[in-house]
This record gives structure tokens, C-alpha cells and sequence, in this order.
């Protein structure tokens, strides 16, 4: 749902953090006793408030940004909700029958989702330079959100088992890979296959067979998957090749251009400012190296806003204490994939932090809200008592 109608998924979102409430309380004693299981829990805690308090601390009363104001309240809210159904997610026993429940419901709004992207296309006016959106704002978000929930769906069609799970698996791949290039997002169209394939690598590790057979079935379904395409694809390479000739001109003013500007600006406004600023100090700040410098001119559109990369962005307005705790959040996720020995974690944080160097997903709700989904969703889904005896 928070691909389609993000407000009513947060909403959603929040009844199943009051619900998880009565449950951590009735195994307080077995969510204390694994230290190790609340380490995500308590960094999701930890950013969300530090988004909250940063937000108390400088907000100005009828301040020209309060719409980002507001994004980075939301973000952080839904970082502390997604703390507590993560700590309840703790105190469940696995079980392989309600994961393959899980893993059903997972297939099967992933097939929804890309029926209604298809849907979209088909009534597109012109299907080349149409850029499917959803439920999100920006064709940005929703690629990130798709690569999330097609991860899951791979996932999802290895837990289940089937006589032709390979094959299933390779579809799958194909359709997601097709939906996502219809987003037009460069980074998702380069990162997603990489990481689907490494989730792959990951379980059949072992079968070389099966492997070599595999990594030829997806070089083939990438060229099948890019050939009907083929236009988008030309056109976000040569988008992407002339955004860099025009930043070596220094002529910041576009897509590539301007996120390379943020970097720059974002991180110049920053200093001096280690503990952290607001929106309208950060905002004058880069103005004033705009005017000093015109190739930062591509960052002045989006100074209301964010700066389109986590670590810089973070920076820029809480200070080196921010960037501590953004960091220790990212360890986290990974360390829990490592302790759990689970490949889903592992890929889906990867996609967090790997977008999080070209945009936002820990901001506002819709980004935040499907990437916190994406890793409750992969806790449950790698959680197959079975799991290693099946693809040890």
C-alpha cells in the first residue's frame, strides 16, 4: 500500500506499532535477553529522535521550509515506530508456516504493484518518455521502493520451495527488472539486477551448476528485459552523458549536474556548523557559495528540500553527531544481516545505503516508510527455521 497510498500505509503503519506495544511488554524478559536483536531497533530509535529533536531545536515559527520541516518529522517518526515493531518482531519463535504466509502475501503485492505499473504505462500517451510514478511524488522514490519490495518477492519465491523455484526466480527478474526501468531512475536500473543477482549468488552458492547456469539466464533476461526498452535506456545514458559535459562546463543545471553541486555545496555549508544548523542557515549558506562559485548554482533549486545524498545531507544540517548516528544505523543493518546470516538483510540494506548516496530514503514518509517496511518485512521472511537445511 505505501507504493500506492502512503498516508493510508503510515496509518496502517501506526496501528501495528500500537499493537506491537502489549507484545513487547508481555516478552520484555525474552526481547532483554538477545542483546543482539535490539541493536537495529535502538539505532532506528536513536536517528528517528535525533530527526525529531534537530526539527524542536530550529524549526522558526512561519519559516519558508516547513515543508521539509515537516518531511524530516515524519522520516523520524516513522524511524520509532519502525523501532518498536522490529523489537516485537523479536519475541516471535520461528515459524516456517507463518513465513510462508508471509512469503505468499509478499508474491502476491509485488504482482499487484506491477499489474497497476503496467496499468499506468498502457494508458501512458507516450510510453518512451512516460516515467511510472505510483502512489509517490517523485519516479525517484518509487524505483527504490520497487527494488525493495522485488528483493522481498525473490525472497518470498525461494522460501516457498517449488519444484521450479529457479525458473520462477528468473521470471520474477525479468518482470521486476522491466518495471523498474519504466521509472526511468538510473540508479535503480544499475543497482537493482546486482543485487537480485547477488541474492541469488548468496543462497546456491555451493551448487556451481547451478550457478553458471543461472548467471547465463540472467545475462539473457537483462538483454530481453532491455531490448523493447531499448529507447529509455538510450536516452537516460545520453541524459546522463550530457548532464556530465555540462558539469565539466561548469554548468550545474542538471539532474547529474545538480546532485553533484549538493555534494559539494552540502558539504561546504556544513563546516563551521558541526553541531548541527537550520534549513534557512544551510539554505544563505549556499546561496552565498553559489554566488562565489556558479557551478554550485544546480543546488540553489533544491536548498527547500534536501541535498540528495544521506551522509551530505545529514552533515550539512546536524552536524558530525548526525553523521555518527546515520553511520552506526547502516552498521547495524548490516551487522544484523551478519548475525542472522541473512542475504535479504544483507541486499536490502545494501539498496538503503547505496541510493542513500544519490537520494533521501530516510526522509519523509513515503520513502521512509518503505524502506523501515522493507527491512520488518525481510526480518520475518529470514526467519525460515528451515532455511540453511534447505540451501546450506
Amino acid at each position: 500500500m505505501v507504493l500506492v497510498n502512503p498516508d493510508e500505509a503510515l496509518k496502517i503503519f501506526i496501528f501495528s506499532t500500537a499493537l506491537s506495544l502489549p507484545l513487547i511488554g508481555k516478552n520484555i524478559k525474552r526481547v532483554c535477553s538477545n542483546k543482539q536483536n535490539l541493536v537495529l531497533p535502538v539505532m532506528l530509535l536513536l536517528f528517528g529522535l535525533l530527526q525529531i529533536i534537530w526539527v524542536e531545536v530550529f524549526k522558526q515559527s512561519g519559516s519558508a521550509f516547513t515543508g521539509a520541516y515537516r518531511s524530516y518529522q515524519n522520516g523520524g517518526k516513522v524511524m520509532i515506530f519502525a523501532a518498536l515493531v522490529m523489537t516485537a518482531l523479536t519475541t516471535r519463535e520461528p515459524c516456517a508456516n507463518k513465513t510462508r504466509i508471509t512469503s505468499l502475501w509478499t508474491i502476491l503485492t509485488a504482482i499487484g504493484l506491477y499489474l497497476f505499473a503496467g496499468y499506468e504505462v498502457v494508458g501512458a500517451p507516450d510510453i518512451m518518455t512516460y516515467r511510472v510514478a505510483l502512489g509517490f511524488e517523485h519516479q525517484t522514490g518509487t524505483a527504490y521502493a520497487l527494488t525493495l519490495i522485488a528483493l522481498l518477492a525473490s525472497q518470498a519465491i525461494i522460501n516457498l520451495r517449488l519444484k521450479h523455484t529457479v525458473a520462477l526466480y528468473l521470471l520474477h527478474f525479468l518482470i521486476s527488472l522491466a518495471v523498474i526501468i519504466t521509472t526511468q531512475t538510473r540508479a535503480a536500473i544499475l543497482v537493482y539486477p546486482i543485487l537480485n543477482v547477488g541474492l541469488f549468488l548468496m543462497y546456491y552458492r555451493h551448487n556451481r551448476t547451478m550457478l553458471l547456469r543461472a548467471l547465463l539466464g540472467f545475462v539473457i533476461l537483462v538483454g530481453v528485459a532491455a531490448i523493447p526498452l531499448k529507447p529509455i535506456i538510450e536516452s537516460r545514458y545520453q541524459n546522463f552523458l550530457v548532464d556530465l559535459h555540462s558539469y565539466n562546463q561548469d554548468n550545474s543545471n542538471t539532474s547529474i549536474g545538480a546532485r553533484l553541486a549538493m555534494q559539494r555545496a552540502g558539504i561546504e555549508s556544513g563546516k563551521g556548523h558541526y553541531w548541527g544548523q537550520s534549513l534557512e542557515q544551510r539554505g544563505a549558506e549556499i546561496q552565498r557559495l553559489a554566488v562565489q562559485d556558479t557551478s554550485l548554482q544546480g543546488a540553489l533549486e533544491f536548498i527547500n528540500v534536501h541535498l540528495h545524498n544521506e551522509i551530505v545531507d545529514t552533515f550539512s544540517l546536524k552536524g558530525i553527531p548526525g553523521v555518527v548516528v546515520l553511520l552506526l544505523l547502516y552498521t547495524a543493518m548490516f551487522l544484523i544481516a551478519y548475525w542472522q546470516r541473512s542475504p535479504l538483510l544483507f541486499v536490502v540494506s545494501g539498496a538503503i545505503a547505496v541510493y542513500g548516496l544519490s537520494d533521501l530514503l530516510l526522509y519523509a514518509k513515503g520513502e521512509a516508510l518503505s524502506s523501515v517496511l522493507a527491512l520488518c518485512v525481510a526480518a520475518v521472511l529470514s526467519s525460515n527455521p528451515t532455511r540453511e537445511r534447505c540451501h546450506g
